[in-house]
């Protein structure tokens, strides 16, 4: 090979050595990179133009479309305008002469501004939107709505209160009603609650408890006593709490008969609350009232018939499968004893033989009596279908009245109740009531107090076997017991004695024995006296019976001012024997202020306690003098 060949394959060996190397490349800038993205996008539109446009464009071949045109009917003149009509012709795009005359960018730009201005968001771009309230501005929104419909109301409430103001006003003939007249000084409430509301409850007292107390006046639909949580509640010393029944008659009956009564030393006080819910079974129904929805003690009669009082020797004993005698004349005095025999009617409490006994009276009703036949033959070894073989058991005799109580037009939960005679010269069939526990119990099966407290007594029988109440005269040992000088103490016990005033006279020798004992100290016998003065302060309030204590404590005081001229004598201080003796004259002279006895009368009872025996007119003055120190 020449020189040539030889130089010539080494440069090409060198320049193919050269090109096989990675050569590094740099790297855009951001400018480029977009001017590049933009260069390609144009591109693409424009692509897309064309094709667009290529559409409508006359391509020589099978695939063209001709149009025929058809003719147009002119509104204005009425008449149809047929010069074209049936020429051929072809559609051309508007776009094709934008096509000749612009470029290929220039055609795509074109194309943008026709479909619109709109630009597609870029990549991790939000669109602008209108600002999302948060939520504490929708709170507050929601708090001015709620600011504004309240004060909407208080202004109607305005106008309605001073409307109602304006007519008892004018009923009145002008005299302005005090507002404990006007309001009341309690809520009645829903006039149609059965729900009872307890105050001062014993803090130890159970649901079981109440239930008993409450029970015996009619079924219960619920209790609750509403425990104390905090501490706060706790110290009160007391509870509260609810008893629903079943009827507003219970209620009203449990109202009159233990409001103000002492359950376990705490005087209950009751109200109406808030209507509850009354459930289909109430949870708790009095002894009395559950023999009303107990079936009767098996008669041998035909559905249990119970034969009068009169005629029950009539009725021959038999046992379950016996029949009766054939003979005629038995079988005319078992006829006179059904015709006035009574069969009651007691609906099933097992829920499923209940719903057997609608559902196979369902079908009967649908298919006739043979359908009761065909039951009977097939299921006469099921204990299940027993009701209807035993006609003297309780779900039988259901079983026929349902029945016949259907065929005869009444409805499934409402019935007739009526006695009637499903048999002529039968008995007489008593239909259930439609719902015992809602109807209210009778008054005849109240089991009212066997021992009510005699007037002006404070002793007081116990109501339930279980449930203890502690007796008034207890109670009132206690506060005098318990009694200081101080304002609360002594109100407290003079509030007992006035809404207990129907037992004055023993009220009267109970705090005149307290105040005879000589080892009380003198605080508890100056509150004692205090309690005295308060009663007599109080005696002419419209209570009942509340004047009894003016006599009665006049034919004590005499000897009670000679205990306490005991205790006045018995004391070695001379300061504390001269308080005694001022405190003891201000009650005398409070007493003469009120006129709640005769100047005489008090004189008498002022040398009692200072042991002294005066002329009247003499006494009298050593009395003004006293009080005028």
């Amino acid at each position: 090979m020449s020189d040539k060949t030889i130089m010539k394959q080494i440069a090409e060996q060198k320049l193919k050595a050269f090109s096989i190397g990675t050569m590094g490349k740099r790297q855009l800038s951001k400018k480029e990179v977009e001017d590049q993205r933009k260069k390609e996008q144009e591109e693409a539109a424009a692509q897309a133009f064309e094709e667009f446009v290529a559409t409508f464009q006359e391509t020589p071949g099978k695939s063209s479309k001709v149009w025929v045109k058809a003719g147009t009917y002119d509104a204005g003149r009425r008449q149809e305008d047929t010069r074209e009509k049936g020429k051929l012709y072809k559609p051309q795009s508007r776009l094709s002469e934008l096509a000749e005359k612009l470029t290929t960018a220039e055609r795509a730009q074109e194309y943008a501004r026709l479909l619109g201005d709109r630009k597609p968001d870029k990549p991790g771009k939000k669109r602008d939107r209108e600002k999302k309230k948060s939520n504490l501005e929708m709170f507050k929104e929601e708090l001015k709505v709620i600011q504004e419909e309240r004060e909407e109301r208080h202004k109607y409430k305005g106008v309605v209160k001073n409307t109602l103001d304006e007519t008892a006003v004018a009923k009145t003939g002008g005299q302005i009603v005090s507002d404990d007249l006007k309001y009341g000084s309690y809520d009645n409430g829903d006039p149609t609650t059965t729900n009872l509301y307890l105050g001062n409850l014993n803090p130890k007292i159970t649901e079981q408890q109440l239930m008993e107390v409450f029970g015996r006046y009619g079924p219960l639909a619920s209790i609750k006593i509403m425990w104390p949580r905090s501490d706060e509640e706790k110290a009160r010393g007391r509870n509260c709490g609810f008893v629903a029944f079943m009827n507003r008659k219970d209620g009203e009956r449990a109202l009159k008969f233990l409001n103000g009564k002492d359950v376990m030393a705490y005087e209950m006080k009751l109200g109406w609350g808030k209507a509850v819910p009354i459930p289909p079974h109430p949870i708790y129904v009095p002894p009395a009232m559950l023999e009303l929805t107990m079936p009767p003690p098996p008669s041998g009669l035909p559905f249990n018939a119970q034969p009068n009082k009169k005629d029950r020797h009539k009725v021959p004993l038999l046992r379950g499968g016996d029949m009766y005698s054939i003979d005629d004349h038995e079988r005319r005095e078992i006829d006179k004893v059904l015709l006035h025999a009574i069969v009651k009617v007691v609906i099933p409490t097992d829920r499923n033989l209940l719903m057997l006994i609608h559902r196979m009276i369902e079908f009967v009703i649908r298919e006739g009596p043979m359908f009761e036949a065909m039951i009977m033959n097939r299921e006469l070894n099921n204990p299940m279908f027993r009701f209807l073989f035993d006609n003297q058991s309780p779900a039988h005799v259901y079983y026929r009245w349902k029945l016949f109580s259907l065929l005869q037009g009444d409805m499934q939960l409402r019935w007739r109740t009526d006695e009637f005679r499903m048999f002529k010269g039968g008995s007489i069939w008593k239909p259930p009531p439609v719902n015992p526990y809602t109807q209210g119990m009778p008054d005849e099966l109240v089991e009212i107090e066997e021992k009510e407290p005699r007037k002006g007594s404070l002793s007081n029988t116990c109501v339930s076997c279980s449930l203890i109440f502690c007796s008034l005269r207890d109670r009132l040992e206690d506060l005098l017991r318990n009694m200081t000088p101080q304002r609360l103490k002594v109100a407290e016990a003079m509030v007992f004695c006035i809404e207990h005033s129907e037992a004055a006279e023993e009220i009267c020798d109970c705090i005149a024995e307290s105040l005879s004992i000589l080892q009380t100290p003198i605080p508890k016998k100056i509150a004692r006296l205090h309690l005295i003065s308060d009663i007599l302060h109080n005696c002419g309030v419209k209570i009942t019976n509340a004047s009894y204590y003016r006599k009665g404590f006049e034919s004590r005081l005499q000897v009670i001012f000679q205990d306490i001229h005991a205790v006045y004598m018995s004391l070695e201080s001379r300061l504390k024997a001269e308080g005694f003796k001022m405190r003891v004259m201000k009650m005398f002279h409070a007493w003469e202020e009120w006129a709640v006895y005769s100047k005489d009368f008090l004189i008498k009872l002022q040398n009692t306690f200072l042991g002294i025996t005066t002329p009247v007119s003499t006494a009298f003055t050593d009395m003004e003098e006293s009080w005028a120190l």
